[in-house]
C-alpha cells in the first residue's frame, strides 16, 4: 500500500530500519513507542494503519539502531534520527510521536530546533513518575526473569482499556500466548533509556507548534497535562481510553490529521 517498504540507512557505523510509504509532496516523521519487536517486517501494516497521511505526506517510520549498549540515551536516540534524516535531505518535517517515542520527539525538538516543523505529542511524559517507574520497571524485571509471556500480558493490560480488554480477552490471552520477544537484551535497554528520561526543565526550548494528546486510563506513563501547560500546547485528553489510544480510539489519527493542515 502507497508504496510502503522497509529500509536501512548506516549512522555513525550503526544500522537503522525505516519504513517507507506516501506519495505527497511534504515530510512526516513517525516515532513509535517501546516495543518487544521492530518495525522491520511491518510495512504494509504500517502503512494501512496510518494510511490517512499517505496522500499528502512523504511518511517515514524510524526503529531505533542496531547493536545497543547499556547507557543508550534517548538523547541519543534524537541524535541519531536528526542525523538520519539530514543524511536523508530532509530539513523540515512534521512528527507524530507515540510513547516513548514522544521522548525521541522533544528531544529533537530541543537539541534539534531547525528540523521540527509541526509536532504531536501522544501519551508521553517529559519526566518520570509512579506510574511510568512502576510500569517500566516491572517489565524489566519480568524481562530480566525470562518471563517473556507475562511481559507480554501485562503490557496488554496496561495499555488497553478496560472495556476492549474485556472484549478482547480471549484474542489478548492468545496473542500473549504465542508473541515472541525476540531480542530481551534490546528491549531491555531501550526501556531503561525511559526510567533515564528528564526533559522537563527544557521544554521551553521547544518552539515549533505542539499538540499534545493524552489518555485519562493511562496505566503505562499515565496522563500527561504538563507538557501542554508549558508549552501552550492544543491539548486533548480521551476519558475513556488507555496508552493504547492510537489503537482504540477511531478518531485518534483524524485530530492528528486536522492539526497538521491547521
Amino acid at each position: 500500500m502507497f508504496n510502503a517498504r522497509t529500509k536501512s540507512i548506516v549512522i555513525n557505523g550503526y544500522s537503522m530500519d525505516y519504513i517507507s510509504f506516501g506519495k505527497g509532496n511534504k515530510w512526516l516523521i513517525l516515532i513509535p513507542g517501546l516495543s518487544i519487536n521492530r518495525i522491520r517486517g511491518h510495512a504494509l501494516q504500517m502503512s494501512f494503519m496510518y494510511r490517512q497521511f499517505a496522500r499528502k505526506y512523504k511518511v517515514l517510520m524510524f526503529d531505533r539502531r542496531d547493536h545497543l549498549t547499556p547507557s543508550y540515551s534517548i538523547g541519543q536516540m534524537a541524535d541519531e534520527l536528526y542525523s538520519a534524516l539530514r543524511k536523508l535531505g530532509i530539513y523540515k518535517t512534521d512528527v507524530v510521536a507515540v510513547s516513548e517515542g514522544g521522548m525521541i520527539a522533544q528531544k529533537l525538538a530541543i537539541n534539534h530546533p531547525d528540523i521540527v516543523h509541526k509536532m504531536v505529542l501522544a501519551v508521553t511524559i517529559s519526566e518520570p513518575n509512579n506510574t511510568s517507574n512502576t510500569t517500566i520497571k516491572q517489565w524489566i524485571s519480568l524481562a530480566k526473569n525470562n518471563q517473556l509471556k507475562e511481559l507480554v500480558w501485562d503490557s496488554f493490560q496496561r495499555s488497553y482499556s478496560t472495556h476492549y480488554i474485556h472484549k478482547h480477552h480471549h484474542l489478548l490471552k492468545l496473542l500473549a500466548t504465542i508473541t515472541k520477544v525476540k531480542e530481551v537484551d534490546r528491549f531491555i535497554i531501550l526501556a531503561q533509556a525511559i526510567l533515564n528520561f528528564n526533559v522537563a526543565a527544557q521544554l521551553t526550548k521547544i518552539k515549533c507548534p505542539v499538540f499534545v494528546i493524552g489518555a485519562q486510563q493511562d496505566q503505562v506513563l499515565s496522563v500527561e497535562g504538563t507538557i501542554a501547560k508549558i508549552l501552550h500546547a492544543l491539548l486533548y485528553i480521551y476519558p475513556h481510553y488507555g496508552h493504547a489510544v492510537y489503537i482504540e480510539a477511531k478518531d485518534f489519527n483524524q485530530r492528528i490529521y486536522n492539526f497538521l493542515m491547521s
